[in-house]
């Protein structure tokens, strides 16, 4: 398959900023130590250069199709059609099996492509990442493995209890594991402390594993996973003879979310992303930034929508590691606020549900962070009632890791 070209359709300015004309705010910047400004600089004139470097671009799509294998079917699903109502009532519905990558999720094809950078530009030796669900640090020692290049991995201790495969993995792929014990031990202090790592080790280069952080990693992670969405989309004209009528994709940080969402930001499609509602939305125990009534704030070197208690950044709280994060990438929020992307949501139990229904009816396995927007999909796709259209989910990773968890949850509830 000929892939199509990247092409810049949502760009921030200057200073790594997106701007909503109406309200005049602002998401995105560079809001972190003077002492790291170096450091991000240097990464922005690599990405810029590797952009427009032909000979780096055919290398690394050479890679991704050969190693990361990123061409992955689109899956009509007879059964999730028939659970919604049937095609005569609702049309159909697809996924994008993202898990059938290597490595299983959705992660490696940013993580190879921001190390592959790292290599043959930034001439750095050593990666720095953190990790939630350890997905992205499992692509990114993956990575590093191959490419002959040392790996350190910050991860938070609860993290590190409910992933312990994808974190042994890592370990097995040759990653140093750094686990956090600072403040909730998840994916907020996990990555602060691999922030104050590349601080110190400046010929190092940071690898950030969603679309969030200080500019320019909202854009240049965005730019790098884009090529899945780029990928489906010409898969799904090939299938259906047009666009998705929708596409769902779970948002965390929101990198899943921007790999489906950014190559369809122009046309008809209405995009849906799916945060997680914890324990429910009204009980404040939750992963939900945008539908928990996330407000502007600074986090993490990046200025964009957070989960707030009483004016103060809140502890985010979810079944889902990989969605276990106070905020959502800049570009998204802004996105949300000009009404290009619409939100939705799904309880941990729904969830966990789901599960069980992907592995019993639709022999799949499904990380937990994809039952999510399944469940979600659902719900929405029932009440639109329009048998025209056709649905595409983002099913975003593997859910082996996850296994131990959901066994334990099916059997309390025979």
């Amino acid at each position: 398959m000929k892939i199509e070209p990247f092409k810049e359709i949502n760009p921030p300015d200057k200073n790594g900023y997106w701007t909503n004309k109406k309200t005049g705010e602002t998401y995105g910047g560079t809001w972190i130590s003077p002492l790291l400004i170096p450091n991000l600089r240097k990464v922005e004139k690599c990405f810029e250069k590797a952009l427009k470097d032909k000979k780096f671009l055919n290398g690394l799509e050479e890679k991704l199709l050969t190693f990361i294998g990123i061409n992955t079917p689109i899956l009509y699903s007879k059964e999730l059609t028939d659970i919604a109502g049937g095609e005569r009532k609702v049309g159909r519905i697809y996924l994008k099996r993202t898990d059938l990558h290597h490595d299983s999720s959705h992660k490696p094809v940013s993580s190879f492509s921001s190390c592959y950078m790292a290599k043959h530009i930034f001439k750095a030796k050593k990666i720095i990442c953190e990790t939630g669900a350890s997905m992205h640090s499992r692509s990114v020692a993956s990575a590093c493995a191959l490419l002959k290049m040392d790996c350190e991995v910050h991860i938070g201790a609860v993290d590190a209890e409910k992933v312990s495969l994808n974190k042994d993995i890592s370990e097995l792929y040759g990653a140093k594991i750094v686990v956090v014990q600072d403040s909730t031990k998840t994916l907020l202090p996990a990555m602060a402390s691999a922030l104050r790592s590349w601080q110190s080790n400046p010929d190092a280069m940071y690898v950030v594993g969603s679309v969030a952080g200080p500019a320019p990693y909202p854009r240049m992670v965005r730019t790098w996973a884009s090529i899945i969405g780029r990928i489906a989309k010409k898969q799904f004209k090939q299938i259906t003879g047009g666009v998705p009528s929708t596409l769902f994709a779970v948002c965390g940080g929101g990198s899943n979310l921007m790999s489906q969402a950014y190559p369809l930001l122009k046309d008809k499609t209405e995009i849906f992303a799916v945060e997680s509602a914890g324990e429910g939305i009204e009980t404040g125990r939750h992963g939900a930034t945008i539908l928990g009534g996330g407000k502007m704030g600074i986090l993490l070197g990046f200025k964009s929508k957070v989960v707030m208690h009483s004016s103060q950044i809140a502890e985010s709280l979810t079944e889902a590691s990989g969605l276990d994060f106070a905020a959502v990438g800049p570009e998204v929020a802004y996105l949300h606020d000009i009404g290009r992307i619409k939100f939705r949501s799904a309880t941990d139990l729904e969830a966990k549900k789901t599960f069980l229904l992907c592995a019993e009816q639709l022999g799949i396995i499904p990380a937990i962070e994809a039952c999510y927007v399944i469940n979600a999909a659902l719900k929405e796709i029932k009440k639109r009632k329009n048998p025209k259209e056709n649905h595409l989910i983002h099913l975003c990773g593997s859910g082996e890791s996850n296994v131990a968890r959901m066994i334990k949850f099916k059997r309390e509830n025979e």
